[in-house]
């Protein structure tokens, strides 16, 4: 089914759930590689935890700024 408006097909919504556990997750693993890559040169195995915990709260930040930015364009009429 296509907008009359614009011809295009409308884009599913993700949940915020979905999105915020995609995020998440997505900054856990490479955080945590990065940490998991440093641990391995410096043999410090705290460095691996502070990576995924880096990586959950970036995650987290990227998905509230996502959110922040989809309404503020909601507001001024620009949505996708």
């Amino acid at each position: 089914m296509t907008d009359p408006g614009t011809g295009e097909s409308p884009k599913p919504e993700i949940s915020r759930f979905r999105e915020n556990f995609n995020y998440i997750v997505g900054g856990i693993i490479a955080w945590g590689l990065i940490g998991w890559l440093l641990d391995f040169l410096l043999h410090q195995s705290w460095i691996r935890i502070v990576g995924a915990l880096l990586g959950a709260v970036a995650g987290y930040y990227l998905a509230f700024l996502h959110r922040k930015e989809r309404a503020s364009r909601r507001v001024h009429g620009a949505d996708e």
